[in-house]
């Protein structure tokens, strides 16, 4: 696991004043510092920390969160910590214009989906998030629905790279 702190980035790319993520130039040059970063830890987790970020708009959202997982969701896992409201409220429309989903961390550590999913896989990221690991039966009782629709839920989820599938069971990705 390898965490990015975004404001580190922002003051070797942009300036080392400067604690807001605005702009759509911003957002490129950050994005290639983080791909910079990416090429040195090749098949890990990508912790990219928000909390020292104050402002963060639309464009800078796009430029960051959604080409990141554009260009290299299919191949890296990416989890996104200490995000705020206004954070979120940036993010969410990229993920859902691209259709892309990526997992944020809450200040607790608890895990949720932030993105495009159906409704089943994100109810079984849910039964998987609580229980730290599940096995597909475990969330098809969990969720009173056929075994078949647990396994499709969950496979969505390792699609989208959310979860991680080892041991018989599935565990979200994780900071902690």
């Amino acid at each position: 696991m390898h965490l990015i702190d975004l404001k580190d980035v922002l003051r070797r790319t942009v300036s080392g004043v400067y604690g807001d993520l605005v702009t759509r130039r911003t957002g490129q040059a950050v994005r290639g510092g983080i791909e910079k970063m990416l090429e040195e830890f090749d098949g890990e987790v990508a912790v990219i920390d928000f909390s020292t970020v104050r402002c963060l708009d639309i464009s800078c959202a796009d430029e960051i969160v959604g080409k990141l997982l554009l260009q290299h969701g299919h191949a890296r896992y990416f989890l996104l910590v200490g995000l705020d409201e206004g954070h979120r409220d940036a993010i969410q429309p990229v993920l859902e214009r691209h259709q892309l989903a990526v997992v944020a961390e809450d200040r607790s550590g608890t895990p949720w989906p932030l993105g495009t999913l159906t409704e089943p896989a994100r109810q079984a990221f849910g039964v998987v998030a609580n229980a730290g690991k599940a096995a597909p039966r475990e969330v098809a009782e969990c969720l009173a629905v056929p075994y078949d629709t647990a396994c499709r839920a969950l496979e969505e989820l390792c699609e989208r790279r959310l979860v991680l599938e080892g041991d018989g069971g599935y565990e979200p990705i994780r900071c902690a």
